[in-house]
């Protein structure tokens, strides 16, 4: 995960499916630096600073955390700065505060719905033996009511609320100079309440409230970044598929429905999308027209 510049001021590091690592960004500013996430673990966290120490003129002030999901925030401790976040991120920060970490803990949560299988799993592969007991939950210093900016110095950041099924705490940061948008894991799946799953009016909805903003470059936190035409031919597919689903939770139907309009079989990223709208819909008990 070495750090690679994606424009003149803003950095980032890549994910990592490993153990769950997101990407990490940061913006450079004349005055101050602001990070987009803190990552995984202080061991993720320690990595990203070592690396930013290297960019000249980055001197980091400011924490933006996209949600309160464990990827996100394990790190916030390790990194110590000024951290930003929405208000039901603060929440879900002081209720895990009085959390335990062991492998008991853990699967009680999992058994009770508070967490799922996926994130213990990699909890406990980043944080191998007693480093779980090292683990500490930083809570914000600064809640955003809807939108804030912050001036870093010649380039400012807009944080504002993206909201939706995956966490509605979901915060996008902004970089209008540099035309860079990090969404962390705005725009992906609810994964909490059954198999993960897609609900298109929601993902209208977030999208909505993006599509206006010039973009060259989207960064989602699990993804690689997206330029503008890749961004937009993703965004046009996850339109049309959950068009084409529309209300259906019979996949034989919808299966038959994609080789009728498209003259082909699926391949695996239509199918991941067009089974994630099929549980939405089993989810939500739809019911389609008939």
């Amino acid at each position: 995960m070495e750090m690679k510049r994606l424009t003149e001021r803003v950095y980032m590091t890549g994910h990592d499916h490993a153990t769950d690592r997101p990407a990490l960004g940061a913006i450079v500013g004349e005055r101050a630096t602001l990070i987009v996430d803190s990552g995984n673990s202080a061991a993720h966290a320690r990595l990203f600073l070592e690396q930013l120490a290297a960019v000249p003129g980055a001197e980091p002030r400011y924490l933006a955390l996209t949600h309160w999901h464990w990827d996100h925030v394990f790190g916030a401790a390790e990194m110590d700065l000024t951290t930003i976040a929405h208000p039901l991120t603060q929440q879900k920060l002081r209720q895990m505060q009085s959390y335990r970490w062991d492998d008991a803990a853990l699967q009680e949560r999992v058994q009770t719905g508070e967490e799922i299988a996926f994130c213990a799993e990699n909890i406990i592969k980043e944080h191998p033996g007693a480093l779980r007991e090292s683990i500490a939950i930083r809570p914000a210093d600064i809640l955003y009511d809807g939108r804030m900016t912050v001036d870093l110095g010649g380039v400012t950041c807009e944080i504002f609320s993206l909201g939706g099924e995956h966490s509605a705490d979901s915060t996008a940061v902004y970089c209008p100079q540099e035309q860079v948008l990090f969404l962390g894991d705005g725009m992906c799946q609810e994964m909490f309440e059954g198999p993960w799953s897609y609900d298109l009016p929601d993902y209208e909805a977030r999208l909505q409230k993006i599509e206006g903003l010039p973009c060259k470059w989207y960064v989602n936190a699990h993804w690689d970044p997206q330029n503008a035409d890749d961004f937009a031919r993703a965004a046009a597919q996850m339109r049309a598929l959950g068009k084409l689903v529309g209300a259906e939770t019979d996949g034989a139907r919808v299966y038959a429905q994609y080789r009728r309009q498209y003259g082909a079989e699926p391949d695996e990223a239509a199918r991941e999308i067009l089974d994630s709208y099929l549980w939405g819909n089993r989810k939500r008990g739809r019911q389609p027209l008939r």
